[in-house]
């Protein structure tokens, strides 16, 4: 938490890339460039034969994971703030 810019986005980084491919005017309707739509992601994992419900599923337990991971840092932190703003 400390390095504020250590998970910079794949964009953030790829777009200044020698291979990086800026979208066409079809982005919305043809994949296409080094960005995709995230319903794009959705029909290559099913094409891929996985089921995107459960993938789906699976991501956001991981968020809720992580965020009651992060809990007692945060609440630490807000009451710190709030504390010191309001004293």
């Amino acid at each position: 938490m400390k390095k504020m810019f250590m998970h910079l986005t794949n964009f953030s980084l790829n777009k200044n890339s020698e291979n990086y491919i800026p979208p066409t005017d079809e982005f919305l309707t043809e994949d296409n460039g080094s960005k995709r739509l995230m319903s794009s992601l959705w029909k290559h994992i099913e094409e891929q034969g996985h089921d995107v419900v459960t993938v789906k599923q699976k991501i956001i337990d991981t968020v809720r994971k992580a965020v009651i991971t992060l809990e007692p840092y945060l609440m630490h932190m807000f009451h710190n703030k709030v504390d010191s703003d309001h004293t």
